[in-house]
């Protein structure tokens, strides 16, 4: 396929899953809803879990709807609404150096590198993959300064880059601070901070919402800029 052709593959595999994760949150949230008011008409339900041990019964459930909805399945769709974006960017990065590798022309290789690889191809995919893996470490506004240095996409604005900075410190936080907004929290969220030092961080529902249609929106106009740079 043409690089055109991948970027657009790309971008409707990524908004396909992004659109697949966020089915998912509304299903299970409408499922529990039902639940809630299965147990309201006065039905009995138990629910065994017969790896913990546990058992729950009617009078159980609709606390326990809540704290699902509202905690796991908001943060667990959340975070991967932020996966598929870093994707995207590593995808996206791969698919323009392997094509115009120019910029990566002064990046020093180690001759052990050289040997393992087959060809120039291999080398030149073997350096894409080491520059794209540092970068993905650093912080969003980095991602997108070395994207424009590469191709001047014109996209996201600054107060996109702000905002997607601030989605993925949260989900930072939540993956590895217990949830509890910290000083690196702040100081990567670019002054779009929600929280302060030792709060809690949650995921509500208008948040979840605009944090899906943040991603969506970005990689859908950086693939379409991308694409329009390559057009004749």
């Amino acid at each position: 396929m043409s690089l055109i052709e991948d970027i657009e593959k790309l971008r409707d595999d990524s908004v396909a899953a992004l659109d697949a994760s966020h089915n998912y949150f509304t299903h299970t949230k409408t499922a529990w809803r039902l639940v809630q008011q299965f147990v309201r008409q006065g039905r009995q339900i138990t629910i065994r879990n017969q790896e913990t041990g546990s058992v729950v019964r009617e009078t159980d459930l609709p606390g326990l709807a809540q704290e699902y909805i509202t905690g796991y399945l908001a943060e667990a769709t959340f975070q991967h609404f932020v996966s598929l974006f870093e994707d995207f960017i590593g995808d996206f990065l791969r698919l323009w150096l392997n094509e115009f590798p120019e910029s990566l022309s002064a990046k020093k290789l180690d001759f052990d590198v050289v040997l393992q690889c087959s060809d120039k191809v291999d080398i030149v995919r073997s350096v894409v993959d080491k520059q794209v893996a540092s970068l993905q470490y650093d912080r969003v506004p980095k991602w997108f300064d070395y994207i424009q240095g590469i191709v001047d996409l014109g996209c996201p604005t600054a107060d996109e880059i702000e905002r997607v900075a601030e989605v993925k410190a949260s989900r930072d936080v939540l993956v590895h601070n217990k949830g509890i907004a910290n000083a690196i929290y702040v100081d990567k969220s670019m002054g779009r901070a929600r929280l302060a030092v030792g709060e809690k961080v949650d995921v509500p529902e208008h948040y979840h919402r605009e944090s899906w249609q943040l991603v969506k929106k970005v990689i859908t106009d950086v693939s379409n800029a991308g694409m329009s740079r390559l057009q004749p």
